[in-house]
């Protein structure tokens, strides 16, 4: 299912900030807190940008993304589930990062910010938004 978004909400779980006042802190206390980056797709349609975010295991209430017309934070948590057994038992291999995650994302063009769809599926999140038109403003001659 495909969700709608706009402005500064809490819409299908996603928290979405977009075009705030408050900048999004690219290189100090989130990144000392960071654990893991998730892997990302990203391609264009004649008029879209479309981003897949692989996000296994994590909620979507556990999702928030910086939106600004030339790139996006993805930003959230993903917590390790609890041993399934009740008795004691020890780990042998731990290769799934938990914890915090952050990953920005550039966009080859200008999106805009107000106008994106999103939708879950399978552990992947994707992302699509509207790029911006270009505007040609006609000059008359003499």
């Amino acid at each position: 299912m495909k969700h709608p978004t706009s402005g500064k909400e809490h819409v299908g779980e996603i928290t979405f900030v977009v075009d705030s006042s408050v900048d999004y802190d690219e290189g100090g206390s989130f990144s000392e807190l960071t654990n893991w980056h998730p892997s990302y797709n990203l391609y264009t349609t004649d008029d879209s940008i479309i981003v897949q975010v692989e996000l296994a295991g994590v909620e979507l209430r556990d999702v928030v993304i910086f939106l600004r017309s030339r790139y996006m934070y993805v930003s959230g948590n993903r917590t390790a589930p609890r041993p399934s057994i009740a008795e004691r038992c020890i780990f042998h291999n731990l290769e799934i990062p938990y914890g915090r995650f952050v990953r920005r994302i550039n966009f080859p063009m200008p999106v805009e910010t107000r106008q994106h769809t999103y939708e879950m599926q399978n552990g992947v999140l994707t992302l699509q938004f509207k790029v911006v038109e270009k505007k040609i403003i006609p000059v008359e001659g003499e």
